[in-house]
């Protein structure tokens, strides 16, 4: 069965501003919420990947994330996610969440380590540079499939040595260098879509489901499940357990 992780940004910076929360209380019942409407996991997110946003550092991110997790939450409290890039910011949470979605290449000791040893799953992006951030400042290039292969082949069986509990592999449908061009955004997407029964030998598969200005694109959806994924992460909880509904009542 498909799970579902939503989304709540407590980065004012992101685009997605109807998943954008200001205060920790806000975020906390936003995140009851959606596990009503029907997340399996909510993905909390304290900085934007967005490649226009601004740039801020692991401090602030950090702060934000100190605020929230100081917070009081209900004991049944919905699984949690952290979205991050930041090692340092990862390990001081790993005990308190459900997930970690790490959007790095970068693994130091001290988090695989820390992850063997908390037992936190991971949710394991591929990226061609080794954060978000980093992105923007490499040459341009096109979504390679072989790329994306040959980095889950390698760092999967690595780290799972290592004693890292995989959960799932991003092959990366959203986090774009600046200069992609937008006509071949959904064109990249259907490549690694198709892509995704290959990627499954690998580990389960974990998709963002794509949004086209600022809706669920629900013709990407329903291939992306045709092709069998297992996780998938949206804004729109409702209007995507209705496409899967109906997809798998066909």
């Amino acid at each position: 069965m498909i799970k579902i992780f939503s989304v709540v940004n407590l980065s004012q910076e992101s685009p997605q501003k109807d998943s954008c929360v200001e205060t920790p209380q806000e975020a906390i019942q936003k995140m009851v919420d959606l596990q009503r409407l029907g997340a399996d996991y909510i993905d909390i997110g304290a900085r934007s990947s967005y490649s226009k946003s601004e740039e801020l550092d692991d401090m602030i991110e950090a702060q934000r994330l100190a605020l929230f997790f100081s917070a009081d939450r209900p004991e049944d409290f919905v699984p949690m996610s952290l979205d991050t890039w930041s090692d340092e910011n990862a390990c001081k949470y790993l005990s308190s969440i459900s997930a970690l979605n790490y959007t790095s290449t970068y693994f130091p000791d001290s988090l695989i380590s820390e992850l063997a040893n908390t037992g936190c799953p991971l949710v394991l992006n591929y990226l061609p540079a080794a954060n978000p951030y980093a992105l923007r400042k490499i040459a341009y290039s096109a979504p390679s499939i072989k790329q994306i292969m040959d980095y889950f082949s390698v760092t999967v069986p690595y780290l799972e040595k290592k004693g890292v509990k995989i959960l799932a592999i991003d092959p990366n449908l959203g986090m774009w260098h600046p200069e992609t061009p937008n006509e071949l955004k959904p064109v990249f997407q259907k490549q690694i879509i198709e892509a995704i029964p290959e990627v499954k030998k690998i580990a389960p598969v974990f998709i963002v489901a794509p949004r086209t200005n600022g809706l669920l694109n629900t013709e990407l959806v329903e291939l992306i499940l045709s092709k069998g994924v297992d996780f998938i992460r949206t804004h729109d909880v409702v209007v995507l357990k209705d496409v899967i509904q109906r997809f798998e009542s066909r």
